[in-house]
């Protein structure tokens, strides 16, 4: 992968850059995710998430912790 890449976020198919070579410039160094946030993420997604999408997923992760629902259908609702 180059240094910058324009990739497409595969939850709402909005271009972004993705800077894996310099990843601390990344658009993904803007949150902090728990390792249960990024296990949530990653159930329906590889890759990266452009930073919205991340906020999105974050947000419903933690709705789901704190509601105690399951996460099945969870990805339905949260995708766009």
């Amino acid at each position: 992968m180059a240094c910058h890449e324009t990739i497409t976020c595969p939850r709402c198919q909005r271009s972004f850059e993705c800077r894996v070579g310099s990843i601390l410039r990344c658009q993904c160094q803007d949150i902090t995710l728990t390792e249960e946030e990024r296990a949530f993420i990653q159930q329906g997604y590889s890759g990266c998430l452009c930073i919205d999408c991340l906020h999105d997923m974050q947000a419903a992760f933690r709705h789901q912790e704190t509601s105690g629902e399951s996460n099945d259908g969870e990805f339905e609702a949260v995708n766009r």
